[in-house]
Order: structure tokens, then sequence, then C-alpha cells
């Protein structure tokens, strides 16, 4: 199954407001379909104080730049209509110190006072947070809170069982709206503070019993439902929660992904799977790994491979290519740029989705300035759709390919070798086996091929008998 992340915000304008909005997705839902895309990830669409929406105001709400409830009503029944599936971000660590549950707590109320953490008399308010050094107690009137994502982001409280309750409840009324499914945002974070001790510990015990109980609920309403967990953290941590959510985004993956191509090493992506294989990659149906390159959180991919289109055409080839799910943030098919020098500011990776050649038409947001996607510069829609080599083309023909061998989401990977240019791989089940051989580097080389009854390539390549010459950022893809 092939995933679209998408930022509503960004992505298409219906009502020349400047902001995208839900029924801007309704309208370009065959943009998405003819893309391939079976899936659609949206970020947070509630009433948020950020721009991002991942401090949430009310979770059973619809931030009124991008809609109404029967706005999004809509957008569910005509994807469901194509085949599409939507999954809604829910970010249920913290909420926006604007929450009615916040401001009632910190007015007094003894029951929603105990739905965050509060600072006391053991407390160290000068503790950091351990990634970057931020501050994680913030002072809000006369008391401190802890947020870990920051001072407008109070982390929930997830040892008082009520809160437990009022999930659940959450998760029901997105179901009963008809969601397919949700990505559940910092899912190792929910118990990340040792109340007893006052200070950041991680308690994944803790955190998978908490997971596990949200999953069978979510389960028992709705069997089929996607559960996505994001998990960022080492291989050996995320195998902990292996089989509790249906699908596992692999972040070491996206990194090897990525530095293979950087530094033209097909050994770096070669150890990469097999680092991961074990813990993501399992070709068993229990939990599917996540594929991807980049997120919200992330750097552009295209600003990640010094803004080089073929280099970008081979990560595609490799994403759709490898076992699991292959997601997209909206705008990689067209090699948008984004950098992000600060992680607490990623507004520069996020930004307008771009239409049209000029920058300018109907329904392109214009929420915030183009930074890094300035108009006439070969990342709009328009300007590729005309152009058989581009960016956007390329990857509908591996969401084609992919289409047609949906086998490989469960694949089993073997055989997997490389040499000073190529990476060299086998998938197969029970009835298909092919293999693939990537070229992470500029240079044409030749490679001597096993038997096969055919073949494809993504890229270019010559192909005589048992030899072949790919050429460079290509891929060749033999069906035994």
């Amino acid at each position: 199954m092939f995933f679209y992340e998408l930022f509503v915000r960004s992505f298409y304008d219906s009502n020349n407001d400047g902001i995208g909005d839900i029924k801007g997705i309704t309208k370009k839902l065959d943009y998405l379909k003819n893309l391939g895309v079976e899936g659609i990830w949206l970020l947070p669409i509630m009433q948020s104080s950020a721009f991002h929406g991942y401090t949430v105001i009310d979770f059973y709400s619809i931030n009124p730049s991008y809609g109404t409830l029967e706005d999004f009503k809509e957008l569910v029944k005509e994807a469901h209509k194509k085949d599409i599936k939507i999954v809604l971000d829910i970010p249920i660590n913290h909420t926006s110190v604007k929450c009615e549950w916040f401001q009632k707590a910190i007015n007094g109320d003894e029951r929603y006072k105990n739905y965050y953490i509060w600072a006391n008399e053991k407390t160290d308010l000068n503790e950091k947070r351990h990634w970057d050094d931020s501050n994680i107690w913030f002072r809000y009137r006369d008391k401190y809170f802890y947020g870990l994502f920051g001072s407008s982001s109070p982390d929930l409280n997830f040892d008082n069982k009520e809160l437990w309750k009022e999930m659940k409840a959450v998760f029901k009324y997105w179901l009963d709206l008809g969601v397919d499914g949700f990505r559940l945002d910092a899912a190792k974070h929910i118990f990340d503070y040792d109340i007893k001790n006052m200070k950041f510990k991680y308690q994944h015990e803790k955190n998978i019993r908490f997971w596990k109980e949200m999953v069978t609920y979510i389960k028992n309403l709705k069997h089929d439902a996607i559960i996505i967990s994001e998990i960022w953290d080492s291989p050996d941590i995320v195998k902990k929660y292996h089989g509790i959510f249906d699908v596992e985004f692999n972040f070491p993956l996206s990194y090897y992904i990525k530095d293979s191509l950087k530094y033209h090493d097909p050994k770096i992506l070669i150890e990469g799977i097999k680092e991961t294989l074990s813990h993501y990659i399992t070709g068993d149906i229990e939990s599917i790994s996540g594929n991807f390159f980049t997120n919200h959180d992330m750097e552009r991919l295209i600003s990640t491979l010094y803004n080089n289109s073929n280099m970008a055409k081979m990560a595609f080839n490799i994403l759709f290519t490898l076992p699991g799910y292959p997601f997209v943030f909206y705008g990689e098919e067209l090699g948008m740029r984004g950098e992000i020098i600060d992680v607490n500011y990623t507004e520069d990776s996020q930004e307008p989705m771009q239409w049209y050649e000029s920058g300018f038409g109907p329904g392109q947001t214009e929420w915030k300035g183009c930074k890094f996607n300035k108009p006439y510069s070969f990342v709009s829609v328009e300007e590729q759709e005309k152009d058989k080599n581009s960016l956007l083309i390329h990857v509908k023909k591996l969401t084609e390919f992919r289409s047609e061998n949906k086998w490989i989401e469960n694949a089993l990977i073997s055989n997997l070798k490389n040499d000073r240019f190529v990476i060299k791989y086998e998938l197969k089940n029970n009835e298909k086996n092919i293999l693939i051989y990537h070229n992470v580097k500029p240079q044409i080389v030749k490679i001597n091929l096993e038997v096969y009854n055919s073949y494809s390539v993504f890229g270019s390549a010559t192909v005589k008998n048992n030899i072949a010459y790919l050429n460079g950022y290509s891929t060749l893809i033999l069906e035994k």
C-alpha cells in the first residue's frame, strides 16, 4: 500500500484564502489516484495553536482554516469511492495550553489537574531535553508544567487512567466518522517521565501496555483499522514494539537510502537493510515496515541529495522495490526543496505544493512565501506532467509497477550483495522471484546477469542476453 503524507495547509486551496483545506484535497483526489496513492496520511486537522497542528486545542474539532466536519465527511466518502484510505494523525502525547483540559487544570479543577505533569519539590527545573538541551519545564502563571515538545505543549499524564478513557473516546469519534486508521505521533513518549522520581526516563513496558490496550480497543471497533506508529529510535528499541502496530516507520532505513546515494556507496544501503532486516523487514504480516526518506520533521529529499533529480529518481527506485509500505511526503514526487536549520522550525520543509509553473493559479496555496520552491524552477505539477523525463512521470511508472506487484509488500528479501557500484538483492514469495540491481553511482556499469524470463528498467540500460550495461542512478529488475 502506497501512502501519501499530506499537509492540508500547503496542499490545495478551495476558497481562495491562501490556505489549503479539506475541500481542496477532495478536489485533487484524481491527482492522487493517478499518482497511485492508496492511502492518505493526513497531518493533524484538529483545531490547534500551531501551524503544523501538533498542539491540539480540541480533539473533536476541525481546524476552522481547513473547513468543517461536513467537508471532512465528504472527503472520506469521495476518497473511499476511489479506493483511497484516510489515515488521521492523532498527536495524543500532549495538548495545547489553550486546550480546555489544561485551562481547567490551571484554574484549579482537581479532575483536570491530574491530566498533566506538574513540578513539585523534587523537580529539577533546569533539566534539559536529551536530544538538544532544550528546556522541558515551563512556567504558566504560578505553576510549572512538563512539556517535552515545548512551552506551548504540556505533556499529558497517562499514569492517570482517566486519560486512557478520554483517548478511547477520541479514537471512537474519528472511527465513527469513517477514518480508516491512525498514525500515532510520538508513540514512544506516552510514558517518558518518571513522576515518582521526577526525572526523564523512557518507560517502554508502560508504553507497550498502553498501546496494546488502545490498539485492541480500536481493532474491536474496526477490525481492519490501520495503525501506524512513529517510534523514532534505534532498531533494538523499535523491536520491543513489534507486533503491536500494523506499520512501523523504518527511520534508520530513511538515512541509509539517502546516505548510500550521497556518498555513492552501495555498502551503506546493504548494511542498513541487513541491520533493519530482523526488526522491520521481517517477511511477516504482523508489522509492516513503513519505508520513507523524509517527513514533516526532516529536510526534503532533493535538498539532501544536492538538488540532483537523477539521484532522487534512484531513491524512489529503492523505495518502491523494498518490502513494506512506501510513504511519500507531499511534493517529493516533484522534487520540492526544503532545508531545516533548526529542528524547532520546520516550515521551510513544508512550503506550498507547487501546482503551476508561474506559482499562481486556481487552488495554489500561499500561506507562506516560498524560499526554496520558486516559480519556473521545474518543481510544479504543470511543468512535470508535460515532460516524460520528469521526476513526477518517473514516480508514476514506479507506482504502476508496484501496483502490479503487490506481493512485494510481504516479500522475503535475501542474497544482499554489493560491489563498488551496484546494490543487488532478491525478492520472492511462493510464486514470484525477482532480482534487483541498483546502480547508485553516476557511471555506467557492466553486469553479468543470471538466467531470467523478462526484465524492467527504471532509468536507462542496455540489455543483451546475459550482459547488461546499467546507466548511473538506474535500476534493473529481472523476473526469474
